[in-house]
């Protein structure tokens, strides 16, 4: 054999040896060496878990300290809340002026290095705190005192003592009162039934108000600061939708200042929220110059100029016709609805020569009476300025004669300041020669505002604290401005020297109006005074003028001016006559006066916006400047902007028609467009009789989410609103434009005038054809329009003169039951309507698909029947929609001539009229 064969063998069996030993050895190895961390960190997939998780943690981290700056380090320990920087971007709230350096960012907020914001923390470190004991409960007795001693303002001290009250007004409505311990105390009322529950936690306040839809109000852990001059508070009202403030909807990115001003939004500071179906409102009710920002993800910060308090109305719902009645018990409600104020209003401002703009009046008058133009006030050959040299102007007295003899109204236009004439010495006698020339024996003419100092605004007190009259300045003039907060009956009866009869008064730029330049000097001395502020004290007196003799600024409360002057003027008449006014605060008794309104197609939107939020915010009485009322207006370019504008106010609830350098009234044009105009106005009397009774008790126009609360499908449109309950027009808004599309909502809907029923479901969208002459107007199931087709040149005589015409439109469907008549009809169809005529008599009229049932509601037949009769008595055509074809005598309708005389319903003669007219 092979030697080296067998030593082989011996090898191998050598190595058998040498490889068990080997493993004995490994063995003994991984029992002696082998700790927990070599398995986790010789296992790849833990690895990539652990590092991911590091990552997670670390990151965020390391994010926050390079992206943010925040020196919470340097914070007292105070054993509350710290708060987090690590705050969504959606979800800050600027802390301060907001877009500041590094350095002017407070230390106890945080600031983003990438877009350089500073921002509160979440929840903010400014707050007030609630000291109290864990077994006590908040009352409205308790201190609350500022967790931050100074505030992100100018680092101003916080002001040390605050409480809240809360007042349960009724089931429905309660406010909350923030408020300067140290200068007033309030104690809030308590009811025992109540729609809401409301909530303070401490120790950090938090307030928060729940009603059966849910929560409903929140402070939202954010920041509540109050410190001289400036107060602010963050709430949120809803994760829906909001609607307020001038805006359909309202949303994030939106900035209002409660500040009246030129170009305000008119009406009051109210918000309507949706939560699942319900509505409810909150009533900013501030009469400091304030700052109303909605941020995104609803929330809503409030910044006030004032010293002494913030005061929030939470109203339940939960429909937003209940919000609109809480809002109107604390505004008040307008009675001064007469039936001629519902027919068209129109005024010149000519910069003419008073005697030219007499002449332009008289032969506007003769025109207007050959050429059958219906209206039914005018202003006056010019508007009424008030001078301080006792300037009578004897033309006042003349044009309104000139109306009156054209049996038209007279209702002038009123800026309550005053012409100031300022002399130097040298023509000082002279000055003083030509006042004593005007004394007459029955007025002793005097400079009106060296007797009455008191009652004028002055200047800011100098260093030897004396202070001169303010003096403003509109166009070329310098005004000076009278205080009518106290105003005597002597200083109104010196104001107003003229023998005249008014119909009403219309109060102009009454906010009130001073276009006196003014200084960028305001933010020295404000803690706060933002862009927005500064831009709506442009055109306002400075915001240092001061009251007679007082050191008080005037600003803290300007809001009210124009209640003032409502309130002086209200005293100086008699016999109480309708009042317009362009500014007014918190006030439901006065008509709104829309001005500077500038001729476009977007303010045209935005003006139907406006009258209808204004509407059910409880100011019924609207007033809105056909074609804006500044000499913007170009008859060449937006004559087709005009005409649509007429239409438009067709469904406005009152109108004016003012014309500045260009005439807008329809006899300035010609052709179609003029007999367009002419065809609005007579269309607008027609419906008086649905508009005066819809104004007794509700807004005229109104948003879709407001008469149609539970339809999902309509409640942000802005392209068609509700007139009344039974109408709704879809406007088109758009140059040339030739189709329309309708949002159906819930029920059945006819087009108005030719009785085409509208086919499909709640929510669908119906595409409708369109012209420049044309405006869609369509017509509830269920409902009885009456009009008055054939009109005369005034909303009254037209009233008295043009007998009645019943739109009849049908709901087909079973059973139907009426509580305002109390009857039943068992009938496949149904509509019911009714004729507000006085307090003490309306008609009741019910209908099924061949007969027609009137009854009257009171007793009052003098106004129709009587020999003094003010109202028509007689139906003389009936339309019917929705009948079988069969049936119809038209396309899409049953016309029938009538001959109804509503006097058989007098003194009982007949407790009903039925008429069959199938």
């Amino acid at each position: 054999m092979i030697p080296y064969v067998k030593e082989a063998d011996e090898a191998n069996d050598e190595k058998d040896i040498e490889e068990v030993d080997i493993n004995n050895l490994y063995k003994d190895e991984k029992e002696t060496h082998y700790d927990w961390y070599d398995q986790i960190l010789l296992n790849r997939p833990l690895k990539v878990i652990i590092v991911t998780l590091l990552l997670a943690i670390v990151a965020p981290v390391l994010i926050y300290h390079l992206l943010f700056f925040s020196s919470i380090e340097h914070a007292p320990n105070d054993g509350f809340s710290t708060g987090s920087c690590v705050v969504p971007r959606a979800s800050r709230l600027p802390c301060g002026l907001g877009n500041v350096t590094q350095d002017e960012c407070h230390s106890l907020c945080c600031y983003d290095l990438n877009s350089h914001v500073c921002f509160h923390r979440y929840p903010s470190r400014f707050s007030y705190i609630i000291d109290l004991n864990i077994w006590e409960e908040w009352s409205e007795d308790v201190i609350m005192r500022p967790r931050v001693a100074n505030v992100p303002f100018s680092s101003q001290n916080s002001i040390p003592k605050l409480r809240l009250s809360i007042d349960e007004v009724s089931p429905s409505h309660m406010s909350l009162l923030f408020y300067n311990a140290e200068i007033m105390s309030h104690e809030g009322n308590r009811i025992e039934h109540k729609n809401y529950t409301h909530h303070v936690d401490s120790p950090e306040m938090t307030v928060t108000v729940e009603g059966s839809q849910g929560l409903i109000f929140s402070t939202i852990r954010g920041p509540f600061i109050a410190s001289n001059d400036i107060w602010e508070i963050a709430f949120k009202l809803t994760n829906e939708t909001m609607y307020g403030l001038g805006e359909l909807p309202l949303t994030a990115g939106t900035v209002k200042v409660l500040y009246r001003h030129k170009g305000d939004f008119s009406t009051i500071p109210l918000i309507y929220a949706k939560v699942n179906d319900s509505y409810h409102g909150l009533l900013i009710d501030s009469d400091a110059p304030t700052e109303v920002f909605v941020h995104e993800e609803n929330q809503i910060v409030l910044r006030s100029i004032t010293n002494e308090r913030l005061k929030l109305h939470v109203f339940v719902g939960p429909k937003p016709s209940d919000v609109m009645r809480d809002a109107m018990n604390i505004i008040g409600a307008n009675e001064q609805l007469e039936y001629w104020m519902l027919g068209a209003h129109i005024c010149s401002e000519s910069p003419k020569s008073a005697e030219d703009a007499l002449t332009d009046l008289k032969e506007f008058m003769s025109s207007a009476a050959s050429e059958s133009l219906p209206f039914d006030s005018h202003c006056g050959s010019a508007p009424i300025v008030f001078d301080s040299n006792c300037e009578e102007d004897q033309l006042i007295e003349e044009a309104a004669a000139v109306i009156k003899t054209a049996g038209k109204r007279y209702v002038p236009q009123v800026s309550p300041y005053i012409r100031y004439h300022q002399v130097n010495e040298t023509d000082e006698n002279e000055a003083s020669d030509e006042i004593e020339m005007r004394r007459t024996d029955n007025v002793t003419c005097i400079d009106i505002i060296s007797e009455h100092r008191q009652y004028i605004l002055h200047s800011a007190f100098q260093a030897n604290f004396t202070s001169d009259v303010y003096v403003g300045l509109v166009g070329e003039d310098t005004f000076v401005y009278p205080m009518f907060e106290n105003a005597s009956v002597e200083f109104m009866n010196r104001l107003w020297a003229y023998e005249v009869e008014l119909d009403g008064i219309i109060l102009e730029n009454n906010w009130p109006f001073d276009e006196s330049p003014k200084s960028n000097e305001t933010a020295l001395y404000l803690p706060y005074f933002s862009k927005n502020l500064e831009q709506v004290f442009e055109n306002t007196p400075k915001w240092n003028a001061v009251y007679y003799n007082d050191t008080s600024k005037y600003f803290y409360k300007h809001n009210k001016y124009g209640n003032h002057v409502v309130s002086a003027f209200k005293n100086l008449f008699v016999t109480e006559v309708p009042m317009w006014s362009t500014s007014n605060w918190m006030d439901g008794n006065v008509n709104i006066n829309r001005q500077n309104i500038h001729a476009s197609w977007m303010n045209l939107k935005k003006e139907l916006v406006e009258a209808a939020l204004g509407g059910i915010s409880g100011h019924w009485l609207w007033s809105v400047p056909i074609c804006g009322d500044t000499d913007t207006f170009d008859s060449e370019t937006q004559t087709s902007l005009c005409v649509k504008w007429y239409m438009a106010a067709t469904y406005m609830p009152l109108i004016k028609i003012h014309s500045s350098s260009v005439s807008t009234h329809p006899l300035a044009f010609t052709g179609t467009n003029k007999n367009l105009m002419l065809g609005a106005l007579k269309k607008r009397l027609s419906l008086l009789p649905y508009v005066f009774t819809t104004m007794q008790s509700g807004p005229l126009l109104r948003p879709m989410f407001y008469q149609f609360p539970s339809s999902e499908y309509l409640k942000d449109l802005t392209t068609q609103y509700s007139v009344g309950d039974d109408l709704v027009i879809v406007p088109n808004l758009l140059p040339s434009q030739t189709h329309v599309h309708f949002w159906i909502p819930p029920g059945v809907w006819y087009e108005l005038w030719g009785g085409l029923q509208i086919n499909g479901n709640e929510g669908d969208v119906v595409t409708m054809t369109t012209t420049e002459a044309d405006f869609l107007t369509l017509i509830r199931g269920g409902a009885v329009l009456i009009m008055q087709k054939d009109v005369m040149t005034s909303a009254e005589e037209t009233r008295l003169r043009a007998d009645f015409s019943l739109t009849i439109a049908l709901d087909c469907v079973t059973n139907h039951t009426t509580a305002e008549t109390s009857t039943s009809m068992d009938s496949n169809c149904l509509a019911t309507g009714s004729l507000y005529i006085t307090r003490q008599l309306s008609l009741a009229l019910q209908t099924n698909e061949r007969q027609l049932n009137i009854k009257a509601i009171g007793e009052d037949f003098d106004v129709m029947c009587g020999d003094n009769a003010k109202v028509a008595h007689e139906i003389k055509d009936i339309s019917v929609y929705g009948l079988d074809d069969e049936y119809n005598n038209y396309d899409n309708h049953r016309q029938v001539s009538v001959n109804i005389n509503l006097c058989d319903l007098k003194d009982g003669t007949n407790d009903e009229i039925l008429y069959t007219y199938v």
